[in-house]
């Protein structure tokens, strides 16, 4: 998980630590920045390329964390999580996923770039990710063409047929720094852009690199989470708040929540009413904490299919979280949102009066 500027020919922009702070710099005061739960990133185009630098928040300050980069083209792969497989030493802004199709063998490790704009990345997830591809090697090749995705540790084997091939240029302000290879292929999860050197094709290949020749390639493979509905950064939603809860249940940081809450957020334990973000979060956080305790480590999602008493018009057929352990489900946890889908208030109650299934 890392910044692969030698693919587009930028090395010695980020040679040295004091180059690539100026640069982190320059994007965070210059960039698009890019909301996420626990920290933002900054996106800041350099003509063909961008550069993402990802941050934390800690008291009201941007602390930087790291860069990604990443191809400013438009492959769109809609994939399935497998299995988290992200480094224990990465930073808690960055993710690294299995993913797969909706059929078929092929599997690929992706670096998920602005991860930190989803609520949650978790086994049987759907994925929007814009592709880019940064190749270690590349050979190009005329033929018939098996189209293939290998996953392997932290890299992928691929092989597609060209769909779009042209020389790439990045700039830093008006000023041309470098030209790299822009190829665009197509693969059995989708078209992803591949981005390497000129260099790293074979002479006797370079007249190859042209649509309808096969390219079979070893990369990396970086998959930018801000695409889609997500391409401003967070979303706010009912499915968006349920899923950050989730992450809280199942022992995850509770400030993750803090840009979803309303300003007067309030949550609702049993009798204990805490009023604010700051004492909704500290109660949220014992609640999680002590039904871990207690062995309750189970947490699904489920729907209210029926209510009794004055609080039945307000969460008859919404969604919520099942929380319990072993011996069944003991708590329900409900989100109920402002105007603009942000938690205005939490619940979490065993109220008998409501009737819940899973699902």
């Amino acid at each position: 998980m890392a910044a692969y500027f030698e693919s587009f020919g930028l090395r010695e922009l980020a040679a040295a630590p004091e180059d690539a702070f100026r640069l982190a710099s320059l994007a965070m005061a210059e960039g698009q920045r890019i909301p996420g739960y626990g920290g933002d990133y900054f996106r800041m185009y350099l003509g063909d390329a961008q550069v993402f630098v990802r941050t934390a928040r800690e008291d009201g300050e941007d602390q930087l964390l790291g860069m990604d980069t990443h191809a400013a083209g438009d492959c769109l792969w809609d994939c399935i999580v497998e299995k988290d497989v992200t480094p224990p030493e990465a930073d808690p802004m960055s993710r690294r996923v299995l993913v797969r199709g909706e059929a078929g063998p092929d599997r690929a490790v992706v670096d998920v770039v602005c991860a930190g704009v989803l609520p949650d990345i978790e086994p049987g997830d759907r994925l929007r990710l814009n592709m880019a591809g940064f190749c270690l090697r590349a050979a190009y090749s005329l033929g018939e063409c098996q189209p293939v995705v290998e996953a392997q540790e932290d890299t992928v084997l691929l092989q597609g047929v060209v769909r779009d091939a042209r020389v790439g240029e990045t700039y830093l302000g008006m000023e041309p720094l470098t030209k790299f290879l822009l190829v665009t292929a197509g693969t059995p999860l989708g078209d992803v852009t591949l981005c390497h050197p000129l260099e790293l094709v074979a002479e006797d290949q370079r007249d190859l690199v042209k649509p309808g020749a096969v390219v079979s390639a070893h990369c990396v493979l970086s998959g930018s989470a801000a695409a889609g509905a997500y391409a401003g950064g967070i979303v706010y939603g009912e499915a968006q708040n349920l899923a950050l809860l989730r992450t809280v249940f199942r022992g995850g940081d509770v400030q993750r929540l803090r840009p979803a809450l309303h300003s007067e957020c309030a949550c609702t334990f049993l009798e204990n009413r805490q009023e604010g973000a700051e004492n909704a979060l500290e109660l949220l956080s014992l609640v999680a904490r002590q039904m871990g305790e207690a062995g309750f480590d189970r947490c699904a999602y489920g729907r209210v299919t029926g209510a009794e008493g004055e609080d039945a018009p307000r969460w008859k057929g919404r969604r919520c979280l099942l929380l319990g352990g072993e011996a069944g489900w003991a708590f329900l946890c409900l989100a109920e949102p402002d105007s603009l889908g942000r938690i205005r208030e939490v619940v979490i109650t065993n109220d008998s009066r409501l009737d819940v299934e899973p699902g």
